[in-house]
């Protein structure tokens, strides 16, 4: 597997959440202070993370069962 494929499946694997959770509390408790629109983009990305794992979690299941 050359290195460009080893890249591109490292970051098909990395969600927003992933990314998300690497922010510490008080970077995250700064962006709600300066910019509190920003933070409320970033909860609609984790919520729409959240919808796109659970969909891939019911096609799997489903798959399974057949």
């Amino acid at each position: 597997m050359s290195n460009n494929t080893k890249a591109a499946a490292l970051f098909d694997e990395l969600t927003f959440t992933d990314v998300f959770e690497t922010f510490d509390e008080e970077y995250l408790t700064l962006i709600a202070e300066k910019n509190p629109d920003q933070l409320k983009r970033m909860c609609i990305f984790l919520s729409l993370d959240d919808q796109i794992r659970k969909e891939k979690f019911e096609k799997l299941s489903l798959k399974e069962m057949n």
